[in-house]
């Protein structure tokens, strides 16, 4: 049950905004994207290990079947999806420290507070987990494609296509680590000029990866500051008092001590 909290809001918002990329993505140009991100993470997940796995998505396909965890959660964020646990992404319902991979496709595109989704992805996610962020790029030809046609209010365009190199410093000043950044679709948004999708059987590395791609996968991993033993504290006055130089003076046959003050 979504809570109601005062960013409650964020979820109702977005729910008309959620319905039109939902229906965007079974068009055959949202196949085509859907298809080749699919490709790209049946080749990364299966290096993510842990116990839980949650998916947030603007769509409903399930897109961890590689993946070897196995309690996997979809996080249905309007609530309009066939499935899921509903949740507002700013507020969920998971402790600190619990998630080991944080699967987020095209949430950041489509909602107006990323950074606070970022945080609050931060908090749920185990340190060293993984959070795996797939996102439109607007340095692209089809960020060129949503410059001329925002204005329509149509899906995809009408997202806010989030740079990686922004993303990327909102994830470091979080204390996540990027472990790799990939790119896909280098054609136009025209699906009889897209073709087939690539082959990423052979690893995702080994393909073409300009950062002009229309669409990024970046795989982040989760750090925690590094423990410093605590020192004792000396005190700078010595404990005894003045130091003394002592000297020892023979004198008819005894052995007299005499003390010298140290110059203090």
């Amino acid at each position: 049950m979504t809570r109601k909290t005062k960013n409650s809001s964020l979820t109702e918002s977005s729910q008309p905004i959620f319905e039109d990329i939902r229906s965007w993505f079974d068009t055959p140009l949202g196949k085509h994207v859907l298809n080749t991100e699919s490709a790209m993470l049946d080749q990364l997940l299966p290096g993510l290990f842990g116990y839980h796995l949650a998916q947030f998505s603007v769509q409903d396909s399930g897109l961890h079947g590689s993946s070897p965890i196995q309690h996997k959660i979809n996080v249905n964020l309007d609530g309009k999806m066939s499935s899921g646990l509903v949740s507002v992404p700013t507020q969920l319902p998971f402790s600190n420290d619990s998630i080991d991979v944080v699967l987020l496709h095209h949430l950041l595109d489509f909602t107006e507070s990323p950074q606070e989704i970022l945080r609050e992805l931060f908090r749920v996610t185990l340190p060293m987990g993984h959070i795996v962020i797939v996102g439109f790029n607007p340095l692209s030809l089809w960020g060129l494609w949503r410059s001329a046609a925002a204005f329509k209010g149509i899906a995809p365009w009408n997202g806010r296509f989030i740079r990686a190199g922004r993303l990327m410093d909102w994830l470091n000043l979080l204390n996540f680590k990027i472990d790799r950044a990939q790119y896909a679709i280098y054609r136009p948004p025209v699906s009889r000029y897209l073709g087939k999708v690539e082959d990423y059987s052979q690893g995702v590395s080994r393909n073409m990866n300009l950062p002009i791609g229309s669409v990024y996968v970046i795989v982040a991993r989760k750090h925690i500051g590094a423990v410093r033993p605590i020192r004792p504290v000396w005190s700078s006055s010595t404990a005894f008092g003045p130091l003394s130089v002592v000297r020892s003076v023979k004198h008819d046959g005894l052995a007299v001590v005499e003390h010298e003050p140290s110059g203090e």
